[in-house]
């Protein structure tokens, strides 16, 4: 796997992009029927409006389904429709925005969700600047020549509800079913704050 360097997205992004565009992929030989890949500018500076709109379309259709859930039917009833239809409507929007769109974390309710090695590296260096009480921030990264967008996920204090600490914000009905739902499940004992996980946009290649 060749992963690139990560890049901080505020610092470095738009030199990547020019650099990208001035050096494209393209067949030394096209005569010889090679395919020839051209990188554009304007397609390039998409890249991180787009992976933002995405992760940003995302987080309000989960939050959206899952406070209209809470209010109709409650905690315990939130955590089974989050079980049933979180990746179905991901998946909607992955195909809406023409992209891949994940939500991954070290400390794993859903197994699916499970980091890839360059997720991990990520979520690492979230994790470290955590401790150093330094701020997260978006970064991107070029994997075997995929773009991917990564956004560190923040615990508001509402999924204290059902991220929380057991024994004090932790809902005691949701944690009943969080048990019956995912018998292995890490992702709980957050505060407020806390880097929970994180967003990944994938761009096809």
């Amino acid at each position: 796997m060749n992963i690139k360097p990560f890049y901080p997205i505020n610092k470095f992004v738009l030199p990547l992009i020019l650099c990208l565009a001035l050096f494209s992929c393209v067949s030394n030989n096209p005569n010889k029927g090679e395919e020839v890949e051209v990188y554009r500018v304007s397609d390039l500076a998409q890249i991180q409006p787009v992976a933002i709109d995405a992760i940003r379309a995302s987080a309000a259709t989960l939050s959206n389904a899952l406070s209209t859930t809470i209010d109709t039917a409650g905690f315990k009833e939130a955590i089974a429709y989050c079980n049933l239809n979180a990746s179905h409507l991901l998946n909607d929007l992955s195909e809406e925005y023409g992209v891949t769109i994940k939500r991954t974390s070290s400390q794993l309710r859903n197994a699916a969700n499970a980091p890839s090695d360059d997720e991990q590296l990520i979520l690492d260096f979230y994790a470290s600047q955590e401790s150093f009480g330094k701020e997260c921030v978006g970064e991107m990264s070029v994997v075997d020549g995929i773009y991917k967008y990564y956004q560190p996920i923040f615990v508001m204090g509402n999924c204290t509800k059902c991220h929380g600490i057991k024994g004090e914000t932790l809902n005691k009905k949701a944690s009943k079913k969080i048990a019956e739902l995912y018998p292995n499940d890490q992702a709980t004992g957050y505060e407020a704050g806390d880097v929970r996980g994180m967003w990944v946009v994938t761009f096809k290649k």
